[in-house]
This record gives C-alpha cells, structure tokens and sequence, in this order.
C-alpha cells in the first residue's frame, strides 16, 4: 500500500514535474536532491545495430535493431542517437515501434520497464522522458499514458496524458501473508457468553 500511495503522489506532482530540467539545479541541501552522478550508465555499456555512424566520442547514430546494455539498464528500438556532452555523461535518443526501457529493481524499489515512441535517457538531471504511447510496469503496478518522466536516482513516476487522453493505473497490492497478522488489522471481536 505504501507503494501505491507513493505512486499516486508523484503521479499528483505531474504538472511540477513538466518543469524545465534546470529546476533541479536549485540550490540547496545536496540530500534533499539526487546527484545526477547516481543516473550514470555503470559497467561496460554495450550497443549492437545493424548500422553505426561515429562522429569522435561526442555523437554516434546507431540504425535497426538497437541495444544498448549496461550493468542495470538496457534500452532497445530502432534507431539511437547518443551524445556525449560532459566526460561520463550521456543523452541517449531512442525511438521505435515501440522503443524498450528496462531499470533492474534494486533496494530501493521494484524493476521498471516501459515502451514508447520515443525515451529520452540523460544522465546530468538522472531522467528517462518516455512519449508517444507509454506503456509501463512498476513491479506489478501497472501505468499507460501520453508521456512520463521517471526520474531514476529518486525512482520517482510523473505521469499526464496527451490530447483528450488520461493517465490511467492499476495498482496490483501485494498479497497477504497467510501466516502474518496485518499490522493494521482490528482485533477480532470478544466472544462473550451467553447471559443467562
């Protein structure tokens, strides 16, 4: 339950959310915001397509049947554009009938996976930008809609449709444990005998 209810909240973040990338660089305490370093592709990152195109180490173009595999992330579609604007940061432009984006689950929350049009990855703010038919599964959780912002070092979902479309959720709760009493459960009622 805390799940949904954590979704829900950031799904009622959304307009704030569509903000520009800039509003994240506000000053502060460095904990009460996430390093864009905690968004950078960690391990060998792997790209195989049937065409590549290099233009030094600060744009490649990557064509048909594109994957990009990193130690927790891998993407996939039809067409790549990789750029490399800072040393170790990156801003990956899929797109696809539909693009893939998988985010291994890890201490902090469940695996995310989605599909789109299009996915935006970019490392200095730590967000995935998915437009155009968004399909995603937050564990069992389930959310479509026009466009979605998944900030990864939060793990944060930011949802809103596109047109006359609404975001629409399923949210799966985890089942009972047979053998635990919910903490949140009433005490069952008194058996009293009977007055004679």
């Amino acid at each position: 339950m805390a799940l949904a209810m954590a979704l829900l909240a950031s799904l009622a973040t959304a307009t704030a959310e569509q903000a520009p990338a800039k509003a994240a660089a506000r000053p502060g305490p460095a904990a009460a915001r996430p390093a864009a370093t905690d968004a950078r592709l960690r391990g060998p990152i792997k790209i195989t397509a049937e065409r590549a195109e290099l233009e030094h180490r600060e744009y490649a173009l990557y064509r048909g049947s594109v994957r990009l595999v990193s130690q927790d992330m891998v993407l996939t579609g039809d067409r790549l554009e990789l750029r490399q604007p800072g040393r170790g940061q990156y801003e990956a432009r899929l797109t696809g009938k539909p693009a893939r984006f998988d985010h291994a689950g890890d201490a902090r929350g469940p695996p995310v996976s989605a599909s789109a049009a299009q996915i935006v990855y970019d490392t200095r703010t730590a967000t995935v930008d998915l437009t155009g038919g968004v399909q995603l599964a937050h564990g069992t959780d389930q959310l479509s809609s026009g466009q979605v912002r998944y900030n990864l070092a939060a793990r944060r979902i930011s949802a809103s449709g596109s047109g006359d479309s609404q975001v629409h959720i399923t949210i799966t709760p985890p089942p009972e444990n047979a053998g635990e009493k919910p903490q949140n459960a009433a005490p069952p009622p008194r058996k009293t005998p009977p007055r004679r």
